[in-house]
C-alpha cells in the first residue's frame, strides 16, 4: 500500500469513528425507513459497511456519492465526509430542464 492510500484509508476510518450510525439507526427505525435491496431498516453493521463502501468509492476522485439516505463526498481539498440526508432540494441554473 503507498503512502497516499494508507492516508487516504487513515481519513475514511476516522470519519467512520466520529459518524454516529446508532443515531442514523434510530432514526431509520423511527421512520419505518427500509433499503430496497433489504427490504428491511438495515443494521449498525449493514450501515457501517455501506458507509465505509461510499467512502472508499471516493478514493482520488473528488464528489458526491450516496445510498439509502447516507451520502459521501471527497472536496478538490481532500476533505472527506460522510451524512445521512433526510431531505434534500437544490437546483442548478446551468442544468438543462
Amino acid at each position: 500500500m503507498n503512502e497516499e492510500n494508507g492516508r487516504f484509508e487513515a481519513q475514511v476510518e476516522e470519519v467512520l469513528a466520529s459518524f454516529d450510525f446508532d443515531r442514523v439507526h434510530r432514526v431509520m427505525e423511527w421512520l419505518h425507513w427500509t433499503w430496497a435491496n433489504l427490504g428491511r431498516t438495515p443494521t449498525l453493521v449493514e450501515l457501517a459497511a455501506e458507509g465505509r463502501r461510499l467512502l472508499l468509492e471516493m478514493r482520488a476522485t473528488p464528489g458526491v456519492l450516496g445510498s439509502g439516505g447516507l451520502r459521501a463526498s471527497l472536496k478538490e481539498d481532500g476533505t472527506l465526509s460522510l451524512k445521512f440526508i433526510l431531505c434534500e432540494s437544490w437546483s442548478d441554473a446551468g442544468e438543462d430542464a
